[in-house]
């Protein structure tokens, strides 16, 4: 049996580990705000800000919703704002789905918590550098939406060219 060079490995592992980081979307943001009592509150608005500087890439933009497995609930609404460096906002409201159609979860689960990872926005553009703040709210009709540990609001730079 051949043995293999432990310097070689070493260099394999790199060249993949170089390759994987260069595939795919570069994030440039991700942060994530967890919740007491393991619920989420439809009057806690969701605050995140991002210093742009690269106006010349258009960015993908995700919600992350980190849940217990055993959530009752099918779908929720939230309100997606962005505020631009220049005080222009962009608001809409979006339906996000635990399940499909035929009752298979849509979140992927590991242990005790599932992550609901959705698109907000695709190859979106800014036009200005400056301060972005973007807003999630809960639009839940009760006051408190059990099971929700944390969200997350993740951008990348959009692989798409236009």
């Amino acid at each position: 049996m051949k043995r293999v060079e432990p310097t070689h490995n070493f260099f394999t592992t790199i060249i993949l580990v170089f390759l994987l980081s260069c595939s795919g979307n570069q994030t440039v943001f991700e942060e994530y705000q967890k919740f007491d009592n393991l619920s989420w509150s439809r009057f806690n608005i969701l605050k995140f800000e991002v210093n742009l500087e690269d106006i010349e890439s258009s960015y993908d933009i995700y919600i992350n919703i980190r849940h217990l497995p055993e959530v009752s609930y099918k779908e929720m609404v939230i309100n997606f704002t962005i505020f631009t460096a220049s005080g222009d906002m962009r608001t809409t409201d979006y339906t996000l789905k635990f399940y499909d159609r035929e009752g298979k979860k849509l979140s992927e689960c590991l242990g005790d918590y599932c992550d609901l990872l959705v698109p907000l926005r695709e190859s979106f553009r800014f036009y200005e550098t400056g301060r972005v703040r973007f807003e999630i709210e809960n639009k839940f009709t009760k006051i408190k939406m059990p099971g929700i540990l944390e969200v997350g609001l993740i951008m990348k730079k959009s692989t798409e060219r236009e």
